[in-house]
């Protein structure tokens, strides 16, 4: 899966900032391009490889689902070099804070070789099965880029034909329900022809279970509860997935794309290109592992430790405190001695050379999302309780009392995910999804003037500049 055509990697440097004003890619690929079924497996995996990015998931993406958050501050002792981080943390961001560009047009860089693909595979001459499960992946990637990009900026372009000309790029935001309906679409159409499972080198591609769990989370996202529990529940009962014994077996190495993952972003170590970061950034300056020191980023807040009862067997994994008398030891400077350690790769000798897979969904999330589902559908439901549950045993802590009301429930709900998914990227969404966000950020930090306008992120000026149809979210 991670071998791309050499030149499929040079569009990811090629490519314009401005997603609405770049070059189409067509212009660089080879005439010879789109001919066979090795072709349509290397346009496929250039959509892929987009996740394993700065823009994205190997650092983008933990900077905005993270710092923007009450799990992640920073504070005193932190690099003033990186002022995106703070400006996230401290909800003093602008349309032209970099990182906003970052992502956007990453993501429509990859959704333009997703449309390409859907285009251009049905004309060539391949095995039919290939063909189709190659063209249903590019649908999932397409709604999974889209629901990313709906979530963190509300109304957006919706294209779906791949860019060959240079006109008509000034293109106005799409209403969101639009969008969702062209994610649900996707992803509905992917479900019905991605396989179960696959084997080899092939593992971590999008799976038909994979799609199901995404469009459970969309429902959820859309306050569809019926639809939600039906997906969620089409997932536990297919019987692909389960909860590994215990919870640092989720995160292992040697256990990616195992039992509990349901999709995950595929990391090779040993390089730039296929390596992940998160080893490199998220561990300290002062903790040195195979002689290399880290970054810090995502250091974790005070408050998100303290969420944790000594009790649960998540916090130690998840998290790990330095202090003054520590091996390493953290310096006076640092205002809260915590960092994200469940990505450590310890036979990474470089920051960008780890193994690990970053999880974006996983089995305990279906699992959450069912038992909160079920919830908002009446109080007291046993299933519900019994799925959240399992998690909780797992983490060492007692069962969820069954006299709890539908409200506290709901917030016993939020309050596991926290601290189950921590640092997988799925506290901002919850908040937002919630209504939670002002007051969670408020309880963790009452000086950052966090509003309600910031549930959607501003539509990056780079962007706006070139193209004056696109409009600006309220606040900013």
């Amino acid at each position: 899966m991670k071998k791309i055509l050499a030149f499929l990697v040079t569009l990811s440097v090629a490519s314009s900032c401005n997603v609405l004003d770049q070059v189409p890619e067509s212009a660089f690929t080879p005439t010879n391009f789109y001919k066979n079924s090795d072709d349509a497996i290397a346009a496929i995996s250039s959509v892929y490889d987009q996740l394993n990015t700065q823009d994205l998931y190997n650092q983008v993406m933990w900077i905005v689902q993270d710092q923007a958050t009450d799990d992640a501050e920073w504070g005193g002792g932190r690099s003033t070099a990186n002022q995106a981080k703070n400006d996230l943390d401290k909800y003093t961001f602008t349309p032209a804070t970099s990182t906003f560009q970052s992502t956007w047009s990453a993501q429509y860089r990859a959704i333009n070789r997703a449309n390409a693909a859907i285009e251009r595979i049905p004309a060539i001459t391949m095995d039919a099965a290939l063909q189709g499960r190659l063209i249903a992946e590019a649908k999932f990637m397409r709604a999974f880029y889209y629901f990313t990009l709906v979530r963190f900026f509300g109304d957006v372009p919706l294209v779906l034909k791949e860019t060959t000309s240079l006109t008509d790029l000034q293109i106005s935001r799409t209403p969101k329900e639009e969008v969702y309906a062209q994610i649900i679409k996707d992803f509905t159409e992917a479900e019905a022809v991605l396989p179960a499972s696959y084997s080899g080198a092939d593992r971590g591609r999008a799976t038909k279970g994979a799609a199901t769990a995404f469009l459970a989370k969309v429902h959820l996202t859309r306050q569809d509860w019926t639809n939600a529990v039906a997906k969620a529940k089409q997932v536990i009962d297919s019987g692909l997935y389960d909860l590994w014994a215990t919870y640092p077996e989720a995160f292992a190495i040697a256990n990616k794309n195992g039992k509990e993952a349901v999709f995950e972003v595929q990391a090779l170590g040993g390089g730039f290109v296929e390596g992940s970061w998160m080893q490199g950034y998220m561990r300290p300056n002062f903790d040195r592992v195979n002689n290399i020191s880290g970054f810090g980023d995502d250091p974790v807040t005070k408050n998100l430790y303290e969420t944790y009862t000594a009790a649960d067997k998540r916090r130690d994994v998840n998290i790990r405190i330095y202090s003054a008398t520590s091996t390493p030891a953290a310096p006076a400077s640092v205002d809260f001695p915590g960092y994200v350690y469940k990505y450590l790769d310890p036979s990474a000798t470089g920051n960008n050379e780890g193994s690990n897979n970053f999880p974006v969904i996983r089995y305990a999330d279906v699992l959450l999302m069912y038992a909160e589902a079920l919830n908002e559908l009446g109080a007291g439901n046993a299933e519900a309780f019994a799925a959240v549950n399992k998690i909780r045993a797992r983490a060492g802590l007692a069962a969820l009392p069954t006299s709890l009301s539908q409200a506290a429930f709901r917030d016993a709900i939020l309050l596991e995910r926290r601290l189950e998914l921590a640092f997988e990227g799925h506290r901002w969404y919850d908040l937002v999804r919630t209504g939670k966000l002002v007051q969670a950020i408020k309880a963790q930090n009452p000086t950052i003037q966090v509003t309600e306008n910031h549930q959607l992120l501003p539509i990056p000026q780079t962007e706006r500049d070139v193209n004056p149809n696109l409009t600006q979210n309220p606040g900013y």
